[in-house]
């Protein structure tokens, strides 16, 4: 079995920060194509006595969609003899079973997915053996695999799909702007600052003016990567970095 002719995944887990390929370490290939589960958007709906319809209050704070989660159903399948599967299965719930994983699609390499794993729905018949990497309750977003501070990969990198935030480190002498490019995740970026020589040093967004002292700042009310590029004016002298990872549904 090629790695070509079939999807496998890559499976990292977090706490351990090991790395297993299901067709090359394993022989295991994903069998299903609906792996990936709709996103689960938040929603509050209220009654008000005397009005049609109910009112719709989902998007009255953070003035955008917000979604919680999506399950993963990730069917891998392999050929062992019948007698080798249990000690096949005890392997990969050792290792992966009750973990955050991420994980990451041959046919979709810029990305991964997170959550937490459960192994269920194990069937051998005869030599060909199948189970399922069950996440209920994964992030809803697929993470670039490099964030804004790593330089894109021609090999990994999907022209179509794909989006270049990467950005590096500026230095800001008297004032600087960066723009940041839209996306489909809106997050708040860390800002880190480094070698500041002036006696204060400042970021703009959106006709707000913040302080930022030396290392990581983090402001709420600051959110990159959504439906609009965002410009940062910075005012003062240091090197700053502008670190945030984009996401897709």
């Amino acid at each position: 079995m090629s790695k070509l002719n079939y999807n496998a995944v890559t499976i990292k887990v977090e706490g351990t920060q090991n790395e297993y390929h299901t067709l090359e370490d394993w022989g295991l290939y994903v069998q299903n194509a609906d792996c990936i589960g709709r996103p689960v958007q938040y929603t509050r709906y209220i009654e008000i006595p005397g009005r049609n319809g109910l009112l719709d209050l989902s998007e009255v704070i953070s003035g955008r969609q917000i979604y919680t989660s999506r399950p993963l159903k990730i069917v891998l399948a392999g050929i062992r003899e019948k007698k080798n599967w249990d000690g096949v299965m005890s392997e990969f719930r050792n290792k992966i079973n009750g973990r955050i994983c991420q994980f990451i699609f041959d046919n979709d390499p810029g990305y991964f997915w997170r959550g937490r794993v459960e192994i269920d729905n194990f069937n051998a018949n005869l030599s060909v053996g199948t189970f399922t990497v069950n996440v209920p309750i994964a992030d809803p977003y697929k993470y670039a695999l490099l964030s804004s501070t790593e330089p894109w990969l021609w090999d990994p990198f999907n022209f179509e799909t794909g989006m270049i935030t990467y950005i590096g480190a500026i230095t800001v002498s008297g004032s600087g702007s960066i723009t940041l490019p839209h996306g489909h995740m809106p997050t708040t970026p860390d800002i880190v600052v480094s070698n500041k020589t002036s006696g204060t040093f400042t970021v703009t967004y959106d006709g707000d003016t913040y302080n930022l002292a030396v290392g990581t700042n983090r402001i709420p009310s600051i959110m990159v990567g959504g439906d609009e590029d965002v410009t940062l004016t910075f005012t003062g002298s240091a090197k700053v970095e502008i670190v945030y990872r984009s996401g897709s549904l």
